[in-house]
């Protein structure tokens, strides 16, 4: 800054030789009249020190200089030099008077060091007070513009959604807005360190209360890192507990220096607890349908399953881990005669969301195939530009449903077999007692020759075996009401006599082992209808002839020690392989083609069962022994389930 002293010397030829002088050392001088021109200047420009001889201060020039001298602002003390007349001790003491601050006094005459040194003196003064101008100038200007930005950054973190606190790096808080106070319902609390944010009562997920140091903030300040959302439950202002989600993050320097940190806190209250509420209302679900007595998958209509329940699950064979996998399809499951009913049901699903109930069949992992009665709705969700998204199937095991129904079936075709047995057996017998009575007169009329009688001895002894087999037929089929002891012999005979004819016709070898067992209280109806079923699969397996061992005896049950007996039934037929082997017992499983209904066995099981009895099974079909024998354990005495199943008639 260049600062020109104004030379204020109204007579003679002192404003000329001042300035000349002072022009002459270095410094910028220049004479001005009249004076008042000095007192018009403008308020930016510069004003130097004014050097004014004492003649120039006429009463009208002091007033106006003592009223620009008293209107300085306080960073300026504009130096007067006044040149006064040298041993006048009056005039000095008026000058100290005048309104004029504190001047410098030159006497005449003055040498031209001290006139330079004392205006080079005032110029330097000058010269600071400038700088302290511009400097005070820059600091305000500077506090302005943090105030604007102070008070932008305020609008702007008023209008913010979530909660917003800057705090300085000892946790002093310093600032928060509006939306803060409305989250938490009460005003900024005041904290002057870390420890007191302990104020601000929140506590973690697992209930602790979450003290000063423990808050984001610290944590962001004292780490030097961004502290990412967490969730606290806040006790609000008005009592209330509420979800918050606090962030916080340091706020650093051009030189890394953390200088204080800022908060973002969301109120998550309503978010929190419609989760939780979802996540409940899922669990409730998922229980339902985990533990669901009927199947249930969720799949898309591009044939994709995305989740089976454990009902299903354990019905078709397969684990979780395949169906998530997606190693499950629609395809795998379903046979193709299928096809048709699922694409109605799906056009369904398209114009209606739900699908009428229908009847299929599913393929288990094993290859069974088990009867299902299938509902579907669409799950309510996005949709896709191809319809629809997700599909949720209910199935229902029809199995037992079907059982029942086969058993009825065979049941009533059992009670029609029996009823014909009866009439075939009423019809017989009247005409067999006549011939036989006929035979009888002509074994005892007069002499015959032995050839004759011979003959009419062995028509004796086959009528007699067709009227036997009629009788044992009827009483084959003739269901007792009540269980009765019976022995096992008995039940032996009579079953094997419905096969006479064919072990006679099919070279089959027979042998009755019987080992003394006793009575066993049975219904025999049942027990009949066993044998009858074991000795029927024995004949039919050994169709080129072999040995049917046919044994009963004493035993006891197993681990229980129950007393009972034991009846075998051995063929050495071509055996069963073991695929065949565990499967003998299903319903509906047979290997005799449209021969046979694939129900014996285990109607046979079941009856067994029902008289808390057992049937073992052993086979081979590997040369050079084949064959199977089955093994029947019964209860001598009648257990609960019978007299249960007798009440139950």
């Amino acid at each position: 800054m260049s600062l020109v002293v104004r030379v204020i010397a109204p007579t003679g030829r002192d404003g000329e030789l001042i300035t000349g002088v002072l022009r002459a050392n270095g410094l910028e001088a220049e004479s001005v009249l009249p004076a008042d021109e000095i007192l018009e200047r403008g308020e930016e420009d510069p004003i130097g020190p004014l050097f004014i001889a004492e003649e120039a201060l006429t009463p009208a020039f002091v007033g106006r200089l003592g009223n620009v001298i008293g209107q300085q602002p306080a960073w300026s003390d504009l130096p007067i030099i006044l040149l006064t007349s040298g041993g006048k001790e009056a005039p000095r003491m008026d000058y100290g008077r005048l309104p004029l601050g504190v001047p410098i006094l030159l006497e005449r005459p003055i040498r031209t060091a001290t006139l330079v040194s004392t205006v080079r003196a005032a110029v330097r003064s000058r010269k600071r007070q400038y700088e302290i101008r511009d400097a005070l100038r820059e600091r305000d200007g500077a506090l302005a513009e943090l105030k604007q930005e102070r008070e932008t950054l305020q609008v702007m973190l008023d209008n913010l959604p979530v909660g917003v606190l800057l705090a300085k790096p000892s946790g002093e808080i310093v600032l928060g807005n509006r939306s803060l106070e409305a989250i938490v319902r009460h005003p900024l609390l005041e904290t002057a360190d870390i420890e007191s944010h302990g104020r601000w009562v929140a506590f973690h997920p697992d209930g602790r209360r979450v003290s000063g140091e423990e808050y984001p903030l610290p944590r962001a300040m004292m780490q030097g890192r961004v502290i990412p959302p967490e969730d606290y439950l806040y006790e609000r202002g008005d009592g209330t507990l509420a979800w918050l989600s606090i962030a916080a993050a340091p706020i650093f320097n051009d030189d890394g220096v953390v200088t204080g940190g800022v908060v973002a806190i969301s109120d998550i209250d309503r978010q929190k607890r419609a989760d939780g509420e979802l996540r409940r209302s899922e669990e409730r679900f998922r229980r339902l349908i985990e533990n669901a007595s009927v199947g249930v998958l969720i799949g898309t209509e591009q044939g994709t399953i995305s989740y089976a329940n454990p009902t299903l699950l354990k019905l078709l064979g397969y684990t979780a881990e395949e169906v998530e996998r997606g190693e499950v399809r629609w395809d795998d499951i379903t046979p193709p005669k299928f096809a048709e009913v699922d694409q109605t049901a799906l056009e369904q699903l398209r114009t209606r969301g739900v699908a009428d109930p229908y009847q299929k069949e599913f393929r288990a992992k094993d290859g069974r195939l088990i009867p299902l009665l299938l509902g579907a709705t669409v799950i309510p969700s996005q949709k896709d530009s191809r319809g629809l998204s997700e599909v949720a199937v209910f199935l229902t095991d029809m199995t037992t449903q079907k059982l029942a129904e086969a058993a009825l079936v065979q049941s009533e075709k059992l009670a029609a077999v029996g009823r014909l047995a009866a009439s075939i057996s009423h019809e017989i017998n009247n005409p067999l007692e006549a011939v036989t009575n006929l035979l009888y007169l002509a074994r005892h009329t007069g002499e015959l020759p032995e050839a004759v009688r011979t003959l009419l001895d062995l028509a004796d002894q086959e009528l007699r075996r067709v009227s036997q087999i009629a009788s044992q037929t009827l009483r084959f089929h003739r269901q007792s009401t009540r269980p009765r002891a019976v022995k096992p012999e008995e039940l032996i005979d009579t079953a094997l006599a419905l096969y006479h004819g064919r072990l006679g016709n099919s070279n089959i070898e027979l042998r009755l082992d019987h080992r003394g067992a006793d009575a066993v209280t049975c219904y025999e109806g049942d027990i009949r209808q066993v044998l009858n079923n074991l000795i029927g699969n024995a004949v039919d397996a050994m169709r080129t002839g072999g040995r049917l061992t046919v044994r009963t005896s004493n035993a006891r049950m197993w681990k229980a020690g129950v007393p009972g007996v034991r009846i075998t039934i051995a063929d050495t037929g071509g055996g069963m392989p073991a695929e065949v082997l565990c499967r003998i017992f299903e319903p509906f499983y047979t290997t005799k083609g449209i021969n046979g209904t694939g129900l014996g066995l285990w109607i046979s099981q079941g009856i067994i069962e029902k008289h808390r009895g057992r049937m073992q099974v052993q086979s081979s079909s590997q040369l050079p022994r084949t064959g199977t024998v089955f093994s029947l354990l019964l209860p001598r005495e009648p257990l609960f389930s019978i007299e249960a199943s007798e009440r139950s008639r």
